[in-house]
């Protein structure tokens, strides 16, 4: 992956809105009821904060830190926020059964290769994990897609759609470039917390 097209300032404003909204719905969340979705909001807190200090002080470090701290970021943000969300809202719909275990227990084989991918092997030769992080995140849209129409609910169906074009926009517009991917995943991701927020308030 190569750095993306956003300049250190744009980069700085994307993790602010990032943090701000992580930390908005936090707010509005238990840790003690919605756990799930309390550390979903933790995660993007977090890659938000490593964002901010990438944007402030990415010039002083070097090329693989600043690498690997962008591959990290980015795998967390993809992998982990959208199932525990899914786990979330199954678990206030049905209640903790074999759906919300199912989402843990499959969010955890993609995560692991990919953190490995990203810290041992710099993304070289990932075509396994890359597969794997696509079907994750592809599985976990049409779960949280599956839930919005089973519930008849317009917020989960916008929150499903808005993962569905930070995932796969490059895919669909052929002029889109791939360095377009890390500043969509922290927007998207934004407004994903964004609408949580309203979601489970």
């Amino acid at each position: 992956m190569s750095e993306p097209m956003s300049s250190g300032g744009l980069r700085f404003i994307y993790n602010g809105l990032l943090l701000t909204t992580s930390g908005l719905a936090m707010r509005h969340l238990s840790l003690e009821r919605q756990t799930f979705a309390f550390v979903a909001c933790l995660v993007g807190g977090a890659a938000a904060l490593v964002g901010l200090c990438r944007a402030l002080f990415g010039s002083s470090t070097t090329i693989t830190g600043r690498s690997r701290a962008r591959d990290v970021c980015q795998g967390m943000l993809e992998l982990v926020p959208l199932p525990l969300i899914n786990m979330q809202l199954y678990e206030h719909r049905l209640g903790l059964g074999n759906v919300v275990l199912a989402h843990g227990i499959l969010l955890l084989p993609p995560l692991l290769l990919d953190l490995r991918c990203s810290l041992v092997k710099e993304r070289k030769n990932c075509d396994l994990t890359e597969t794997l992080r696509d079907l994750s995140m592809l599985g976990n849209i049409v779960s949280l897609l599956f839930l919005a129409a089973r519930e008849h609910n317009f917020l989960y169906m916008r929150m499903g759609l808005v993962m569905l074009l930070v995932k796969y926009y490059p895919v669909l517009a052929d002029s889109a470039q791939e360095e377009t991917g890390e500043d969509l995943i922290v927007c998207g991701s934004a407004l994903l917390f964004h609408q949580l927020g309203h979601a489970l308030a």
